[in-house]
C-alpha cells in the first residue's frame, strides 16, 4: 500500500463526509489514535477495516489503497460499474502472476521492454 495515497485519500474522503478522527474511528471500532497513527502513516489499517471503509465510502478497495486496477477483476460482470479501474481478464491474471514469479532482474527487462517508466 502506497502510505502516501492512503492518508491523503482518506483524509480527503473523511473530510467529504464531514467527519472527526473520532467519529470516523468509531464507524470501523476504532479509535481516534488509530485514525491518527494511520493518517500520519505510523500504521496502516488492517484489511478487514480497509474492506468495510472501501464499502462505505463506496469506492473499490484498490483505489482506497492507491493501487488502481491491481485488484479490480469483472466489475461489469459483478455490477460495480467501477469507473476507476478496467477489468483484468482471466488471461490478464495469469500475465500478473506470471509476472509477479520472476526474479526482480526479468521484471526489469520486461518493464524495460514494454518501456513502462516507475513514476516517483
Amino acid at each position: 500500500m502506497n502510505a502516501h495515497d492512503f492518508r491523503t485519500r482518506n483524509q480527503v474522503l473523511s473530510q467529504k463526509k464531514g467527519l472527526t478522527q473520532t467519529a470516523f474511528g468509531a464507524l470501523f471500532g476504532m479509535s481516534k489514535q488509530a485514525v491518527y497513527s494511520w493518517e500520519t502513516g505510523l500504521y496502516s489499517p488492517d484489511i478487514s477495516v480497509l474492506l468495510k471503509m472501501a464499502d462505505f465510502f463506496q469506492i473499490p478497495i484498490c483505489i482506497l489503497v492507491g493501487r488502481p486496477g491491481m485488484y479490480c477483476k469483472g466489475s461489469e460482470e459483478h455490477g460495480n460499474n467501477c469507473d476507476f479501474c478496467a477489468s483484468i481478464t482471466e488471461d490478464d491474471s495469469l500475465i500478473i502472476r506470471a509476472i509477479h514469479a520472476l526474479p526482480p532482474e526479468k521484471q526489469e527487462a520486461i518493464k524495460t521492454l514494454l518501456n513502462i517508466n516507475e513514476k516517483k
